[in-house]
């Protein structure tokens, strides 16, 4: 019973019941969007919000605490949420022009960065731990033969991953993967696999966990 108590002190109330009862960006069905002190959402013009399930923005920050968890969706942007989804504390993501993010079970612990120009997909079971950046597009453009400044990720189910990891453009992640704490991922990481370094690599095969 404390626990909900001090969950609700946290809440933003107000804006909550606003994002689901009032706010035509969002479009739900017998789900809801909980948005805590400190989140925000900024809307641009027909940028819309699917609830296929409970969205939860800016968890387990503490009382009294200054670190926001910001989204910006820009003009025809999407976020599509599959299922069960939490953004805690100190989370920074932008779904730029007609780019999609689509989020299933899972949770973006503190401090995550997502950069999403076209299309960035998590599946479900996923835990990605805290100081992770995960963008889609070099932002700027490379100026010889054959260079792609964007391209879609893709994040498969049950995958971990760890502490400060950077994931690029392109990636695919297999299920079941692991990505070491301080990763740089700039090639697609094989399913039941462990990859680490800079640029990662795997450094092991047939592998699980829990």
């Amino acid at each position: 019973m404390r626990n909900i108590i001090e969950k609700i002190k946290k809440l933003d109330i107000l804006k909550t019941i606003y994002l689901n009862y009032f706010n035509k960006n969002i479009i739900r069905e017998n789900t809801i969007i909980q948005i805590y002190k400190g989140g925000k959402i900024q809307f641009a013009k027909n940028a819309k919000i699917f609830l296929n399930a409970n969205l939860a923005i800016g968890t387990s920050n503490i009382f009294s605490s200054k670190r926001e968890t910001t989204i910006r969706m820009d003009k025809n942007s999407k976020i599509i949420i599959n299922d069960n989804f939490d953004i805690t504390y100190g989370g920074d993501i932008i779904v730029f022009k007609n780019a999609n993010l689509v989020l299933g079970k899972g949770y973006f612990n503190a401090n995550i960065k997502i950069r999403c120009h076209k299309k960035i997909e998590i599946g479900n079971d996923v835990a990605i731990s805290h100081d992770v950046t995960i963008m889609d597009s070099d932002a700027h453009e490379g100026l010889w033969a054959g260079y792609e400044k964007t391209k879609p990720i893709k994040i498969g189910n049950h995958v971990w991953i760890g502490t400060r990891v950077t994931i690029l453009k392109g990636v695919t992640v297999g299920d079941n993967a692991i990505i070491a704490a301080g990763a740089v991922v700039t090639h697609d990481v094989p399913a039941n696999s462990i990859v680490a370094g800079v640029p990662a690599k795997v450094i092991n095969s047939n592998v699980n966990w829990k």
